[in-house]
C-alpha cells in the first residue's frame, strides 16, 4: 500500500522537479536526511511537552525532508549505496523517535500507552522484516501500512490530536501487527516447501467450492509452491489436476 508503490508516477512528478531545485542550492542528499532526523527529534521533544499541534507541523517539516533527500541524490546524479544506508537508518530512527514522544505524552493513559508501544514495536518489525528477506534476494515490498502511510496517519494525528490521536493509534498498532504477519507470510510463500498431499485431492476438481478452495490455497503457500506441488501431484497420478 505504500504511495511510491501505488502511485509512482504521481510522486515523481512532485519530487523530482522540487528535488532540482532544491539540488541546485547546493544542499546534499546527507544533509538533507540529517536535518530530517533532528526536526523530527525537536517534534518528538514537542510532542513529549504538551503540544501535539505544533509537533506535528514540526514532523511534517521532518518528512518533507526525508521525501526529497532521495530526489536531490537523484537530481545530482548524487546516489551512493552508504547514501542509501544512511536514510533507511535515519528512517528507522525518525520512527522511533516520533512514536516515543507520543509514548511520553500519553503516559497517564495505561491503554494508549500500551498501544503506542505496539505501533511503535511493530513499524520497527515492519522495516526489519523487509531487511532480513532482502539480505536472502527475497521479495517483501508489501504490507497494509508502509513508512510513508505511518508518517501521514502521525502528522494527522498530532494535528487533530483531540479527535484523531486515539483512533489513529489503534489503527497504527493493529495495521502494524498485520502488515509484520503479511511481509512474514509474503517471505514464506517464496520459500521452497511442499503442500500436503491431502490439500492438494481437496482442490482437484472444478466446482465452485473446488475453485474458492484452490485460489485460497495457493494465496496460503504461494503461486510457485502451490502450483509445483500441484503439477507433480497431477503428474505422479495422472489426473491433470487443476491449479488455477
Amino acid at each position: 500500500m505504500a504511495l511510491r508503490a501505488r502511485f509512482p508516477e504521481l510522486v515523481e512528478r512532485v519530487t523530482i522537479p522540487l528535488g532540482r531545485g532544491i539540488a541546485r542550492t547546493g544542499v546534499s542528499p546527507n544533509q538533507l536526511t540529517t536535518l530530517g532526523i533532528l526536526l523530527t527529534t525537536a517534534a518528538a521533544v514537542t510532542v513529549g511537552t504538551g503540544r501535539p499541534v505544533l509537533g506535528g507541523w514540526i514532523l511534517l517539516a521532518g518528512g518533507l525532508m526525508d521525501t526529497f533527500d532521495g530526489a536531490v541524490a537523484r537530481a545530482r546524479d548524487a546516489s551512493t549505496p552508504y547514501g542509501a544506508f544512511y536514510d533507511s537508518v535515519s528512517d528507522r530512527l525518525s520512527d522511533g523517535i516520533i512514536l516515543a514522544g507520543i509514548l511520553y505524552y500519553v503516559q497517564l493513559s495505561a491503554t494508549l500507552f500500551v498501544v503506542t508501544a505496539v505501533a511503535l514495536v511493530t513499524a520497527q518489525v515492519t522495516s526489519y522484516v523487509r531487511a532480513k528477506a532482502e539480505a536472502i534476494d527475497l521479495d517483501c515490498s508489501v504490507g497494509l501500512l508502509e513508512r510513508a502511510e505511518r508518517a501521514i496517519l502521525l502528522m494527522v494525528a498530532l494535528v487533530f490530536h483531540r479527535w484523531l490521536l486515539e483512533p489513529i493509534l489503534w489503527v497504527l498498532a493493529i495495521g502494524g501487527a498485520v502488515t509484520v504477519a503479511q511481509r512474514v507470510h509474503h517471505v514464506w510463500c517464496q520459500i521452497d516447501r511442499d503442500v500436503p498431499a491431502e490439500l492438494l485431492a481437496l482442490v482437484r476438481g472444478d466446482r465452485v467450492w473446488n475453485r474458492a478452495f484452490t485460489a485460497a490455497a495457493r494465496a496460503f503457500y504461494g503461486e510457485k509452491n502451490f502450483d509445483g506441488s500441484a503439477a507433480a501431484a497431477a503428474e505422479q497420478h495422472g489426473t491433470g489436476g487443476a491449479t488455477q
